[in-house]
C-alpha cells in the first residue's frame, strides 16, 4: 500500500486501510470458524482452498459489506466429500462472522478444479456466464479464508488453461483478456435487464458498475498490459508476475502500473474512488440508494443521493479517460486490441 499512501491525502488513505482491516478481519474470522468446524467434525482441510471474493476479497469491505465464499476442491473426488457439509459450514460461519453469507448457489456454488479448468468449460460449449464469473473473480478479485489447497495453485491452473495453445496463440494469455472483457460486458448487459425489474435495487447496481466495477475493469487492463510490456520476451516470468498482481488488490494493481508513470492522476483517481467506498460503507446511504425511484433519479432533494455520487462516478470516468490520453500510442492501441475492440 507504499504506493497508494504516497499518492493520496492521509484522509482518502485512513479509508483505504479502513477497508484492508476489515477485509482482514472478516477472512480471519471465516478462517477462524472454518477451522474450527472442521476440527469438530473430524474433517481435514487438506485439498480444499475457500476463497472469498466480492467486496472482501478486493479488500474494500467496510461495515455494510457481506462474505461471498466460494469453496474450491483439487479434485472432483474432495469435492464429492465437501458438498455434504456446504449448507452447516455457511450457517455457522454466518454465526461466527456477524455477517451475511452468501447460500452457495450459482455464482458461489462448491467448485474444484478440474470444473474450472476444463475445456469445454472455458470458451467451449459448456461454458456459461456462470463459469465465467467465477473464473475470473478467483482470478481477479479473490483471497483465501481457509484451506491447504493455496490460491495462488488454483490461479494457476486457470491462468495454464487460458494459455493453453488450443485456445490462444503467444504469451499473451489473450484468452483471459476476453473473459475479462467478457465479464464486465455481461456485468453491463445484466444490468440493464435488471433494472427492468422494479423489485430489482437498480440504484445501487447502477452505483457499483459506475465506481467498483469499472475501476477493477481498469485496474485489470493496466495490469496485463504494462506486465507484458515489462516482460516482451519471458512467458514464465509473464505469468508469475500477472499471479503475484492478481494476489494485490485491485486499488494495489492500480498503484502498481501507475504510481511511477502518472502519480498525480492516480492520485485524483483513487480518492475519487476513496469517497465512494466511504459513502457505500453507511447502511443509512445505501437505504436511500435502494429508495431511488429510476424515473425520479435526477430530482435535486437531500433524500436522493443519485445525482451526488453519479458525479462522483463522473469524476472518476474522466480520470481514467485522461490517463489513457497520457499513454503512448504503443500502450493504447495494446489495451485497445486486447480489452476494448
Amino acid at each position: 500500500m507504499e504506493a497508494v499512501k504516497t499518492c493520496v491525502k492521509s484522509r482518502h488513505y485512513a479509508i483505504f486501510e479502513r477497508a484492508l482491516e476489515k477485509s482482514a478481519d472478516l477472512t480471519g474470522k471465516a478462517e477462524r470458524a472454518i477451522a474450527n468446524y472442521f476440527i469438530e467434525k473430524g474433517e481435514p482441510l487438506d485439498g480444499m482452498c475457500f476463497a472469498v471474493v466480492g467486496s472482501a476479497g478486493r479488500r474494500e469491505a467496510l461495515e455494510a459489506s457481506d462474505l461471498d465464499l466460494i469453496p474450491i476442491a483439487a479434485n472432483a473426488q474432495r469435492l464429492a466429500q465437501y458438498v455434504p457439509h456446504d449448507f452447516d459450514l455457511r450457517r455457522v460461519l454466518a454465526e461466527a462472522v456477524g455477517v451475511q453469507v452468501s447460500r452457495g448457489e450459482d455464482l458461489t456454488k462448491a467448485t474444484s478444479i478440474e470444473e474450472l479448468v476444463e475445456i469445454d468449460s472455458i470458451g467451449g460449449t459448456a461454458d456459461t456466464s456462470g463459469r465465467l464469473t467465477k473464473r475470473v473473480l478467483l482470478l481477479t478479485e479473490s483471497t483465501q479464508a481457509a484451506g491447504l489447497l493455496p490460491i495462488r495453485q488454483v490461479r494457476e491452473a486457470l491462468l495454464d488453461a487460458y494459455a493453453n495453445q488450443e485456445r490462444t496463440s503467444g504469451r499473451h494469455v489473450l484468452a483471459l483478456c476476453n473473459d475479462i472483457s467478457r465479464y464486465y460486458k455481461t456485468l453491463c448487459i445484466e444490468y440493464k435487464a435488471k433494472i427492468d425489474d422494479q423489485d430489482k435495487d437498480w440504484c445501487t447496481r447502477n452505483i457499483k458498475l459506475r465506481h467498483s466495477r469499472k475501476l477493477w475493469y481498469f485496474a485489470n487492463i493496466l495490469a496485463v498490459a504494462t506486465l507484458a510490456d515489462k516482460h516482451p520476451q519471458g512467458e514464465q516470468a509473464f505469468k508469475d508476475s500477472l499471479l503475484d498482481s492478481f494476489e494485490k488488490s485491485p486499488i494495489q494493481r492500480l498503484a502498481g502500473a501507475l504510481s511511477e508513470q502518472q502519480p498525480l492522476a492516480l492520485g485524483r483517481l483513487l480518492e475519487s474512488y476513496a469517497l465512494y467506498l466511504e459513502f457505500m460503507s453507511s447502511e443509512a446511504n445505501r437505504a436511500a440508494l435502494r429508495a431511488v425511484q429510476h424515473e425520479r433519479r435526477y430530482e435535486m432533494s437531500l433524500s436522493n443521493p443519485f445525482p451526488m455520487i453519479k458525479f462522483s462516478s463522473d469524476l472518476l470516468h474522466n480520470e481514467i479517460m485522461s490517463i489513457m490520453e497520457e499513454m503512448g500510442p504503443a500502450m493504447r492501441a495494446r489495451i485497445m486490441g486486447w480489452f476494448l475492440l
